[in-house]
C-alpha cells in the first residue's frame, strides 16, 4: 500500500485520541488523517472560519490541531464524501493508474452512500 485516506466521522472531540494513536504508527506517513465533528460549530458562520484560519496556523508551526490536540486536522460539519471520492479519483488512479479499494462502517445510509460514490467513480475512472 503507497496510500491511505482515513476519515474519523464523530460527535464527540474525545474520541479523536483514537486518530492521535493511530497517526503515531505512521512513520512513513503514508497516511492521510481528517477527523470530522459534526456537533461542535455551524459550518460557514464566522466562529468556524475564525477557528479554522487559528487551527491551520498552528498546524504549520507545531503539526498540532488545537482543536483535537492531536497531529490530526480537524474540519467541521458532515465530509463532502463526493468532492472526497473525487480528490481521491484524481490524486490516485488518473495520476498512478492504482486501484483504490473502499473500506468504511457505520450506519446503513452510510455504507450505501459511500458504496454508491465508489461504484460512480469507478466507472468515470476506467
Amino acid at each position: 500500500m503507497k496510500r491511505a485516506y482515513f476519515y474519523w466521522v464523530t460527535r464527540e472531540q474525545g474520541s479523536f485520541e483514537v486518530m492521535n494513536e493511530v497517526a503515531e504508527y505512521d512513520r512513513d506517513r503514508v497516511i492521510e488523517f481528517h477527523n470530522y465533528c459534526m456537533n461542535s460549530y455551524e459550518e460557514g458562520n464566522a466562529r468556524s472560519a475564525l477557528i479554522t484560519v487559528l487551527r491551520s496556523q498552528q498546524h504549520a508551526k507545531s503539526c498540532m490541531d488545537i482543536v483535537s490536540g492531536t497531529q490530526v486536522n480537524t474540519h467541521f460539519a458532515r465530509p463532502n464524501w463526493h468532492k472526497i471520492f473525487k480528490h481521491v479519483a484524481v490524486n490516485q488512479t488518473m495520476r498512478t493508474r492504482e486501484l483504490v479499494r473502499v473500506f468504511c462502517c457505520g450506519a446503513p445510509g452510510l455504507t450505501g452512500e459511500l458504496r454508491r460514490l465508489a461504484q460512480e467513480f469507478s466507472r468515470k475512472t476506467h
